[in-house]
């Protein structure tokens, strides 16, 4: 009877997925790292901590659980309340009209007739 108890306590393992966004960045685009160490919100919140501690640039993390059948769902969220949302990146500059038209430079016969332009 253990060892039947044994094996299912190993196949019943939860995997914790964790999503980091930085700003701007939807949670599906963030990074995802998977864990067998996080067992509840409490280890959750220490590990979100230490990420921040360790990267004060993220803005969000999310920590997922999944089961074998493959479902998932939210367990832990912390959002970095210190870091400054991102502004939006500036389109290129196009060349602004200048005031006054620069007056065409004098061209090899113009200049050799002492025609000016």
């Amino acid at each position: 009877m253990a060892s039947s108890s044994l094996i299912r306590i190993c196949f019943m393992s939860d995997v914790v997925e964790i999503y980091i966004c930085m700003p701007g960045q939807a949670l599906k685009e963030g990074r995802v790292e998977v864990s067998h160490s996080i067992p509840d919100k409490h280890a959750a919140e220490s590990d979100a901590l230490s990420r921040i501690k360790i990267n004060p640039k993220i803005h969000k993390i999310a920590y997922y659980r999944i089961n074998d059948a493959g479902d998932f769902r939210i367990f832990y969220s912390y959002t970095n309340k210190d870091v400054a949302p991102d502004k939006p990146k500036a389109s290129p500059k196009t060349r602004s009209p200048s005031k006054r038209k620069k007056a065409p430079k004098p061209t090899w016969w113009q200049k050799l007739l002492g025609i000016k332009p």
